[in-house]
């Protein structure tokens, strides 16, 4: 037995005993080496696999052996691996989040561990019993590290297994979170969030990223937001912070004081320092992932200062880039 085969049986079986997933549902699958895939065969128990369940198969999607047949998913599984980074791949039946997913296009986490980890988890329509049109999947995928198909279940990838079930059985206990609020009336601590959808910017000019009028527009906007001030002066939000791009090297440092911006320079001497390339800055300006998830996931690197700092102003920060996810950039 290799160590794929060992660690696919291992956390098969761990989903099933969390009640991710029951029956004969769900399938799981890897890397396993340069053009080789192992993936569970169709009809296969994730939480009683034997290696006669697991299938090796190549970048195609075919078996390396003729007799045995591939999960029906795995046309889905392969168009993931070509889309993105992933080594593993969860996709499972979460009850709680299929039935969250019947009545919503969306989940927007409570609490800030699952804002940091999971972030805004999309609900991707499904019409059939396969995943016959994974675009949409692997689109989203690039962006969070994990999906919901309604009616249908998720799709978690990680850099191992582990890392795509923890997504998996986070999200399932988040979902459960915000069913016992719904059922206690109990509100959010995390305060009123801005979550402008990208056809309904407030200004009908897009600026060039980075460029000094979009960086201009930012400070503008912020300073005249009456909740950022507020929540700036709350917490006493005095600091710098360096945006970098890495494409060009262009860097610019917003200074805030006492919960305003008071500077803007086209320099890099800011306490903190947040780079990326443009894909992704593009990705948070036009809120296709979250500026705390982005950086969370590596997309976005802290380079300078330290996140458990810098967290202290989530609250201000967080409404900031609200905000400035309404202007829009090309």
């Amino acid at each position: 037995m290799t160590q794929d085969e060992r660690e696919m049986i291992q956390w098969g079986k761990l989903l099933f005993e969390r009640r991710l997933i029951s029956g004969w549902g769900g399938n799981l699958s890897c890397r396993a080496g340069k053009n080789h895939f192992l993936i569970t065969g169709q009809h296969a128990p994730l939480g009683f696999l034997t290696t006669k369940d697991l299938v090796r198969i190549d970048q195609s999607g075919k078996p390396l052996k003729k007799l045995q047949r591939a999960s029906s998913e795995t046309p889905m599984h392969m168009a993931v691996y070509t889309g993105t980074d992933a080594w593993a791949i969860v996709h499972v039946h979460p009850p709680l989040v299929l039935a969250f997913s019947l009545t919503h296009e969306s989940f927007v986490p409570l609490s800030f561990e699952e804002k940091y980890t999971i972030g805004e988890v999309p609900v991707i329509a499904q019409d059939t019993p396969t995943v016959t049109k994974p675009e949409r999947v692997v689109e989203e995928l690039r962006y969070h590290p994990v999906v919901i198909i309604k009616g249908h279940g998720t799709v978690a990838i990680g850099k191992n297994f582990q890392e795509a079930f923890l997504l998996t059985d986070l999200l399932e206990e988040a979902v459960r979170c915000q069913f016992f609020q719904n059922q206690t009336g109990a509100k959010s601590p995390n305060g009123a969030q801005v979550r402008p959808a990208p056809d309904s910017r407030q200004r009908e000019e897009a600026f060039a990223l980075f460029s000094e009028k979009h960086m201009q527009a930012l400070v503008d906007s912020a300073n005249g937001d009456s909740q950022f001030r507020a929540y700036g002066a709350e917490t006493g939000l005095t600091t710098s912070l360096t945006l970098f791009l890495e494409n060009t090297k262009d860097a610019w440092t917003v200074k805030f004081v006492g919960g305003e911006i008071t500077a803007l320079e086209q320099a890099d001497g800011g306490e903190f320092l947040i780079s990326g390339r443009a894909e992704w800055w593009h990705a948070v300006f036009n809120n296709r992932i979250d500026a705390f998830l982005a950086t969370q996931q590596g997309k976005l690197k802290l380079q300078r200062g330290e996140l458990a700092d810098l967290s202290r102003w989530y609250k201000p920060f967080q409404r900031a880039f609200s905000i400035w996810q309404m202007i829009p950039v090309h």
